[in-house]
């Protein structure tokens, strides 16, 4: 079994997603970066550009704007001004 942990994505409207996810990679303003359990806290900036969520074995993508990502030892908390999933996935 993966390891997971709780991501939050959250837009000035609404908490866009919450769960347990075995991996997050977004792009920053520093290249794209990959985000799994117990890695080291840091603070980034987000860009424009593709998210991607492992969970159950599988990559979910969508897409976000510019914001920040938190990543601390109790969860990862990405702040955007909008997100969407490609082909509006549904269920998670």
């Amino acid at each position: 079994m993966a390891s997971i942990f709780p991501l939050e994505i959250v837009t000035p409207e609404k908490v866009f997603y919450k769960g347990d996810v075995e991996m997050v990679i977004t792009r920053t303003t520093q290249g794209d970066r990959a985000v799994l359990k117990n890695h080291i806290p840091f603070v980034v900036g987000l860009v424009n550009g593709e998210l991607r969520i492992k969970k159950d074995g599988k990559f979910i993508s969508g897409q976000i704007s510019e914001g920040f990502m938190t990543v601390s030892k109790e969860k990862t908390t990405i702040l955007t001004e909008s997100a969407k999933w490609n082909d509006e996935v549904k269920g998670l």
